[in-house]
């Protein structure tokens, strides 16, 4: 049997094994052991897994992970998310859906500072939930509009999965930060449209805002925000302004977010919980990036990406042709797996791809991580779905479901103008 083929029965073997239900870490060290071993030899592929293990958990880039993540954990501990759906709230008053907008607006800024959708979906959904049903809304546009405003963690910066993607394709960490906030700028704006247009197809049962803003109410909103800005400006500003490395400016975020959870009560439980969440996520991925790493010598060896490219030309198809069916397949793969597994699984084998069908690999990093983010609320298994429905367990998974569809639609309108208009996400890193 020869490389290529090996490669691709590898690859082939690696997607039945993680739809089976194998962790998606495990899946590719057991599969890219066994390709590299068929290929190359049982000692070179056992050498090859000592050193993959060794230069991951020792690579100094890798260390702001886990000083992102820790820096999202302490924020959700804080409290912060109540001050941002309040100062919402007030903003919003007066508006059709106005409480549903203020849960998009408090998870945009939230997932700023938290970097993750899953804590965001979740922390706002255990805020914003109850006094939603309080005031009459229908549990379909509470718990959509929830659950998609969680994902716009996974897209504004600081991002994890656009800080993951930076690293294994080695592309600049700020570049691919700045690309991100016009997308999640746009992805805010659609969402709240979207909420606004939901809320005359299910109205309140009762009048939800029946007061409108006004300078003090603003004043108030702006001064809790504050907190939020003053970490993403602190984080970017570091960053761009040359203040900061990456890793450093992942350790004075978790500072800040450390201090400011102090000031407002932080007990030794929760910031045990928040170091505890710190380890177990920091942990996951590592392993998964670990698998990551012994999967590639299987797709270089193989020459799988290559060969892929060849075939692609030489049955003539295009470069959108080659770009839409793998939009393709991260959608219908998203519905089956969690997001920042699925970038870790995909990536090294797309990339090169594109790179060769001569799309920016800035610009495709967004592209990939708005077709994950649409994963996470699409049914059957979104994750943000789930998390949603354990933040509120007197919901109703069909409910929650009902309710995000018109969210997948918004993404798939949001996905298409990103595909159509490459310069909203490039605008930015094209500046600096």
């Amino acid at each position: 049997m020869d490389m290529q083929t090996t490669g691709i029965l590898s690859i082939l073997a690696l997607f039945v094994v993680v739809l089976l239900g194998c962790p998606v870490g495990l899946a590719m060290i057991v599969v890219g052991f066994g390709g590299f071993a068929a290929m190359i030899g049982v000692d070179p592929a056992l050498s090859v897994l000592k050193t993959a293990a060794f230069e991951t958990a020792s690579s100094y880039s890798f260390t702001l992970v886990p000083l992102f993540i820790l820096m999202g954990n302490l924020v959700s501990q804080s409290g912060m998310a109540g001050d941002l759906f309040r100062a919402s709230e007030r903003l919003t008053r007066g508006w059709s859906g106005g409480l549903g907008a203020a849960g998009i607006t408090a998870s945009a800024v939230f997932s700023t500072v938290s970097g993750s959708s899953l804590a965001t979906a979740s922390t706002m959904t255990r805020v914003a939930y109850p006094e939603m049903v309080k005031r009459g809304y229908d549990a379909r546009l509470a718990a959509g509009s929830l659950a998609a405003g969680g994902t716009l963690g996974i897209m504004i910066p600081p991002s994890i999965a656009l800080l993951l993607y930076a690293l294994i394709t080695e592309q600049s960490v700020g570049e691919m930060f700045l690309a991100g906030i016009l997308p999640g700028i746009l992805a805010y704006s659609l969402y709240v449209i979207t909420v606004i247009l939901l809320a005359r197809l299910w109205p309140a049962r009762e009048r939800s805002e029946p007061e409108t803003a006004n300078a003090d109410t603003v004043l108030d909103a702006l001064k809790r925000f504050l907190p939020a800005f003053g970490l993403f400006g602190l984080v970017m500003g570091g960053l761009y302004g040359g203040f900061f490395t990456p890793t450093e400016a992942g350790g004075a975020g978790a500072l800040f977010a450390l201090i400011y959870a102090l000031f407002r009560g932080l007990t030794w439980k929760q910031f045990r919980e928040a170091v505890y969440a710190t380890v177990y996520t920091t942990a996951t991925i590592f392993f998964i990036l670990i698998g990551a790493e012994v999967l590639g010598f299987v797709i270089s060896t193989s020459q799988l990406s290559f060969a892929m490219v060849d075939f692609m030309r030489d049955n003539g198809l295009t470069a959108w042709q080659i770009l839409g069916a793998i939009l393709l397949f991260y959608i219908v793969l998203g519905c089956f797996m969690e997001s920042l597994a699925m970038i870790l699984l995909t990536v090294p084998i797309f990339f090169p791809v594109i790179v060769a069908a001569g799309f920016d690999p800035v610009w495709f990093g967004i592209i990939a991580v708005v077709t994950v983010e649409l994963g996470l609320i699409s049914p059957p298994v979104g994750m943000n779905l789930f998390m949603v429905k354990s933040a509120a367990p007197e919901l109703n998974i069909k409910t929650i479901m009902a309710g995000v569809l018109p969210f997948v639609v918004t993404d798939l309108v949001r996905l298409a103008i990103l595909v159509a208009f490459p310069a909203i996400a490039l605008f930015l890193p094209g500046r600096l």
